[in-house]
């Protein structure tokens, strides 16, 4: 396998980004908030948007999660957490 780094600052690879724009990342913000692309240099970010929708990038973006099969994950929430402090 090779692994392209698109942040080297944040250790951020292209199937991150991929993976965040298949889970709804929409513009650099978004990659930003889920994975901390761009927010050191800066020089990363150009790249990053080329793999967002309009992007270089994009339809192997869309080649990519077409070829991978959807997956389902199932959580449990907690509706409350108690804490105790024990002396």
């Amino acid at each position: 396998m090779i692994r392209m780094y698109i942040c080297v600052c944040n250790a951020i690879s292209e199937r991150q980004v991929q993976e965040a724009i298949a889970q709804g990342a929409g513009d650099l913000s978004d990659l930003q908030a889920q994975l901390g692309v761009a927010t050191c240099c800066g020089q990363c970010a150009e790249t990053a948007t080329e793999y967002l929708p309009g992007g270089r990038y994009a339809a192997e973006v869309a080649a990519t999660n077409a070829a991978q099969p959807q997956r389902t994950v199932e959580a449990t929430l907690l509706s409350s957490v108690e804490v105790r402090r024990v002396a």
